[in-house]
C-alpha cells in the first residue's frame, strides 16, 4: 500500500520567516544608547563651558 502524503499547513512555505524564541541581546545591545547618552552629555558640557568662559 502506498504511503499517505503529508498534508501541508497553509502559510508554511520554505521561504517564510522562522519565528523562533527571541534572543535577549544582553548588555551589548545597549552600547548605542550609552554612546548617545555620553555624546549628548559632552555636547551639553561644551555648550555650558562656552557660555561660562566665552
Amino acid at each position: 500500500m502506498a504511503a499517505r502524503k503529508k498534508k501541508r499547513k497553509p502559510g508554511r512555505g520554505k521561504n517564510d520567516i522562522h519565528r523562533g524564541p527571541t534572543r535577549d541581546p544582553g548588555p551589548t545591545g545597549n552600547v548605542g544608547c550609552y554612546f548617545m547618552f555620553f555624546a549628548m552629555l559632552a555636547i551639553g558640557l561644551v555648550v555650558l563651558l562656552l557660555e561660562l568662559f566665552g
